[in-house]
Parts: structure tokens; sequence; C-alpha cells
């Protein structure tokens, strides 16, 4: 059994990977300075022995909160006596990255690669928006970022002095006279025609038919507005900490 771990802007999930499959995975609101070791070890006891209890092998955490990685670690550490495994751009991966890229963008790279054949972009719907281009010969060529749906809507809400927040879900209808009706068409919708836009040109600049993999936890909410989708798959990360694990362990 493998515990994985991986530390978002947003949110925190912790999965585990056993009998070849991506299990139980636990969401947790990402907090600075607040949760301590302990209280962290609390839960990660809580949740494995909900999952009957068997004390995991290993770990692998790839994190974007510089912060919160140690406090999980240490808590790992002292709940099942075992190392976690950190990816950084310095993993055996079988690519080569750049130094600084996100951890979580290497791990989605890593599984994608793995998991599907030819060339391929990976977009990743969360916090941000993120484009990641494999190549089918294995080179990682690049990528792109723009704000995710969330952090477009808080943008709008604190930018402006009318425009109130709005939960997140599809709009009723693409024209409506409703405010908060016209800020989702404008954040989902509008969403939709960028990430589109920006695959089109990474293709037009590739000269391949990329296949487009999706991932994140917002993909659901932009989805069925999108023609370009491939695949979905939302355990990339977790797949790509299973590998990368793996190839750095063996």
């Amino acid at each position: 059994m493998l515990l994985l771990i991986d530390i978002g802007n947003t949110s925190t999930k912790i999965g585990i990977y056993e009998h070849g499959v991506v299990k139980d995975i636990l969401r947790l609101a990402t907090v600075i300075n607040t949760r301590g070791m302990i209280e962290y070890s609390y839960i990660l006891e809580s949740f494995v022995k909900h999952h009957r209890g068997k004390k995991p092998e290993g770990a692998a955490m790839c994190s974007v909160v510089p912060e919160v990685a140690p406090m999980l670690a240490s808590a790992v550490r002292k709940s099942f006596g075992i190392e976690t495994m950190n990816v950084t751009f310095r993993a055996r991966t079988g690519l080569k990255f750049p130094a600084g890229m996100g951890a979580d963008r290497i791990a989605q790279a890593v599984a994608a690669r793995k998991l599907y054949k030819g060339d391929l972009i990976v977009v990743s719907f969360g916090t941000a928006t993120v484009f990641s281009v494999i190549a089918g010969d294995g080179k990682y060529k690049g990528g792109a970022i723009m704000p995710g749906l969330d952090l477009c809507a808080g943008a709008l809400a604190g930018g402006t002095s009318k425009l109130p927040r709005v939960a997140l879900r599809n709009p009723v209808k693409p024209l409506s006279k409703e405010t908060k009706n016209n800020i989702l068409t404008g954040v989902i919708l509008g969403h939709a025609g960028a990430v589109e836009r920006i695959v089109a040109e990474i293709r037009k600049d590739t000269g391949g038919d990329l296949r487009v993999i999706a991932t994140g936890g917002l993909v659901g909410l932009v989805k069925q507005h999108l023609k370009i989708i491939d695949i979905e798959n939302p355990h990339l990360t977790f797949e790509g900490l299973r590998f990368i694990y793996e190839m750095n362990t063996s």
C-alpha cells in the first residue's frame, strides 16, 4: 500500500494506491500555519485506519506550497515510521524538466507519458489551469498557465464594487438578464473558449494533432463545453506520484 499526497494551493488530496488502483481519496483545504504536525498525524492515521488500518509501505508527495510539505512529511514519519519521497525536477522520471517546475505538473506529465501514446497535452483544471506538452518521443516540450475558474470569479468580485462572488456552477443559459448568471457565462464559457484557443495555438506551434488529457478538481465544471478533450483522468497526479516513487525506489 502506497500513500500519495498532492498539496495544491487550494486543496490537499491524500490517496491510497493498492492492488493497481487509486482508492479512498481524502480532501482537505490547504492551510498555512494553522494545522500542526500532530493534527496532520491524527488525520493520516484516521484515514488509513478507515482503509482497514494497513500500514503504508511508502509515501510520495508533490507540493506547490512549501510551507505545508515538511509538516505532512513529519506527520507521515511519526505515524508510520516511513520517509516521504518529495517530487522535484531532480527526481528520476524518464523526462527532463526545467528547474523550478511545479511538482504536480511533473507528476501529471510522467503519468501521461506512461499511460498514453503519442504527442499529448495535459490540461489540469485547478487553482490555475495549466497546460503541459509531452512529445511522443518522451520529451517535455513546455506549456502554458492561466488563472483558474475560481481565481477568475474571485478577481471579478474583488476588483469591482458591485459584482458578487458567485459559487461556481454551469450557467443556466448563455444569455440572461441576471447578474450572477452573466458572471457564470463569462467565467465558465470564457474559460472553455480560452482553453480551446490555447490548445489550438499549441497544436499550430508543434505542427501536430496532440491528444488532450484533462485532469484537476474543476474539470467537471467546464468539460461539457469543450470538444477537444480526448481522455479525462481525475487521478493523473496520483498515478504520476506512483510511477515516480517506483522509479526512484526500485
